[in-house]
């Protein structure tokens, strides 16, 4: 099951480009056409945004698939939430 919105790319401390994208809802993976990004160099931020207004912050690794939460090990006997990227693959992990 896909959900419709766009992908944002936030670039040199505010230049934004908007393209439609749907995310696979089973894999995590952002679905959407490349566009060209014009005259910026310095990539701060992307995000897919759904129809409701929902930001999920995409991979800094493959730019493809949003980052999830897990749990992981932390000091001694605690546990610490972590973002990682949902493509099992990607070395964001």
């Amino acid at each position: 099951m896909n959900m419709k919105g766009t992908f944002v790319s936030v670039w040199d401390g505010g230049t934004e480009i908007r393209t439609p994208a749907e995310l696979d809802l089973s894999t995590g993976e952002v679905i959407t056409e490349s566009v060209e990004a014009g005259n910026v160099e310095i990539l701060d931020r992307e995000y897919f945004e759904s129809e409701t207004g929902d930001e999920l912050d995409i991979c800094p690794d493959c730019h493809t698939y949003i980052l999830k939460a897990v749990m992981k090990e932390g000091i001694g006997h605690t546990l610490t939430e972590v973002f990682v990227c949902s493509d099992p693959d990607c070395d964001n992990q």
